[in-house]
């Protein structure tokens, strides 16, 4: 930061994306939760939510992810203060991830209790029945799949 002067909204902008970046780039249960989002919408569009539902399924989907996010900046921070391993440390890991954890129970309750009913099976018929979708659905979950398991992980 310049110390003559407050950094400009752009700066704080431009930080804070990089920080989301880095966040994607090097844990893969960040990139699990992202892929896990690009369903979410994928079947909320395809099935035609009402802005009510879309909005709820959106504030758990960013809940998940921002609490992934501060989970990363405590485990970074800890990294970082405490260089050998410490049983205090490691609660604190451990509580912040279990943190996540309730985050994402609560919010795939709540992707339940909106997307379980017969528009998501009428759109999983529809794709299952015609080829091309199946195949592109299939490529897209291939890629999902290699993007979190098989991306080497950047370590920053």
């Amino acid at each position: 930061m310049r110390p003559d002067k407050r950094r400009s909204l752009f700066e704080s902008f431009r930080d804070a994306f990089r920080g989301a970046w880095l966040c994607l780039r090097s844990e893969r249960n960040m990139r699990i939760h992202a892929a896990a989002c690009g369903y979410v919408l994928f079947f909320a569009l395809k099935m035609g939510l009402g802005r009510g539902e879309l909005a709820c399924l959106l504030l758990s989907m960013g809940l998940v992810t921002g609490a992934e996010a501060m989970n990363t900046a405590v485990e970074k921070l800890c990294d970082h203060v405490c260089k050998k391993q410490d049983p205090e440390i490691g609660r604190v890991k451990d509580l912040a991830a279990g943190a996540v954890l309730l985050y994402a129970i609560f919010a795939a309750l709540v992707g339940g209790a909106v997307l379980l009913r017969p528009e998501l099976w009428a759109v999983i018929m529809d794709i299952v029945g015609t080829g091309w979708k199946l195949g592109a659905f299939g490529a897209s979950v291939a890629a999902s799949l290699g993007l979190i398991f098989l991306v080497p992980l950047k370590k920053e």
